[in-house]
């Protein structure tokens, strides 16, 4: 299994190299052979030799300096995403990946989707939100001033965007390691098995999150 980490060097705020870590532990322990590129600007993309490709958040210039370089490989990135293969998207990386993204300039994203980004006012808030695809709901951080026009397929509830094996969110955290039900959901889909985990440590965090925000919700 071949995993692209994209733009490792400067797409890494918030500690979302978390993401990539988790990964790599869960399969180290499962025994399945997998190999993390590490991929910056001067690198030659292949997206046809990955399994799955992971892009984390970054300052808005970054984005910038990371879109430019994606935009040579614009077809090849909606031929993997048609093609069903992995993808991991987070903060406000997700950005990229829309028609266009209007700031104090308008610029044009990838256009995989046909959703346009307005910069507005940030929000900084801890979230607990409904998801189809787990069992317990999600939690993380939002520190983002991207607006999405319309979602049509939220990965959570009207958050994110979930297509074919596209998985792209504004969740902070990093949203696999606080997660243990959508560490566990990615990961078996992502290898098409049921793997073993122990995320004693995850599990123990996410369980005393829900009880403080709960009773900050009752006072």
């Amino acid at each position: 299994m071949r995993i692209a980490y994209l733009y490792y060097d400067f797409l890494n705020l918030y500690g979302e190299s978390g993401n990539i870590k988790i990964i790599d532990n869960v399969l180290k322990s499962n025994k399945i052979k997998h190999e993390i590129l590490y991929l910056s600007l001067d690198d030659e993309l292949d997206f046809d030799s990955y399994d799955l490709v992971y892009i984390g958040s970054g300052t808005e210039e970054n984005q910038k300096i990371a879109l430019k370089h994606l935009m040579n490989y614009q077809e090849d990135i909606k031929r993997y995403i048609e093609d069903n293969k992995f993808m991991l998207v987070t903060g406000n990386s997700v950005d990229m990946f829309g028609e266009k993204i209007i700031a104090d300039e308008e610029y044009d994203g990838l256009g995989v989707f046909d959703y346009t980004i307005t910069r507005g006012k940030r929000k900084m808030e801890e979230v607990y939100l409904d998801s189809e695809i787990t069992k317990h709901k999600i939690l993380g951080f939002i520190n983002n001033n991207s607006y999405i026009d319309e979602i049509n397929f939220p990965l959570f509830k009207e958050e994110g965007v979930k297509y074919n094996n596209f998985y792209a969110t504004y969740i902070l955290g990093p949203i696999l390691v606080r997660n243990p039900d959508f560490v566990k959901y990615f990961l078996n889909n992502l290898t098409g098995k049921k793997l073993k985990y122990d995320l004693k440590l995850e599990t123990k965090a996410y369980n005393e999150f829900v009880k403080n925000f709960k009773e900050e919700v009752c006072e």
